[in-house]
């Protein structure tokens, strides 16, 4: 009887005991790169100079299921591909859209993101907050070829600077 209790007492302590971490990380999509091989468009931004902020909170069972946001960005390049999505890129995700969707922008610029995971072995939650600058979409601009000094051709949207 003595060893059956202390089972549930230890079952009790794992079950209910939590670990909490806190993450603070730079950027989602950092400066865009301005070389490119492919011929196309570039896109055009204005953004505002004050700072917005959005949060998102996302609940994980069995690191399977993830539920809490009304909305995700899209193409926000938050990682890279892996078989079963990050519950963490779901939160940044979440978050990135709270900001655009109540600032009505495209994108954020200089993102900024600060997590708390909370994880209870079979559930997990995680608080997003995201913080950067909002960025709306204003046109497009062709990219055209140019010829560089080691014979490579790439294609830019502004005039390319060699730089010695």
């Amino acid at each position: 009887m003595k060893k059956l209790i202390l089972a549930c007492i230890s079952f009790a302590a794992i079950a209910l005991t939590a670990c909490t971490s806190i993450v603070t990380s730079d950027g989602a999509n950092g400066v865009p790169q301005p070389r490119s091989n492919h011929p196309g468009y570039d896109a055009i931004f204005t953004h505002k100079n004050a700072r917005v902020d959005g949060e998102a909170q996302i609940n994980v069972l069995f690191g399977l299921f993830s539920w809490g946001a009304e909305g995700y960005a899209d193409n926000s390049e938050l990682s890279t591909f892996s078989f079963l999505p990050s519950a963490e890129n779901f939160a940044k995700s979440a978050a990135v859209y709270d900001a655009c969707q109540a600032n009505k922008a495209d994108v954020l610029v200089g993102t900024r993101y600060i997590m708390t995971i909370t994880d209870y072995f079979v559930f997990k939650k995680i608080n997003c907050k995201v913080a950067g600058f909002p960025a709306t979409m204003t046109g497009v601009k062709e990219k055209k070829a140019y010829i560089l000094p080691d014979g490579k051709v790439s294609y830019f949207s502004q005039d390319p600077t060699v730089i010695k």
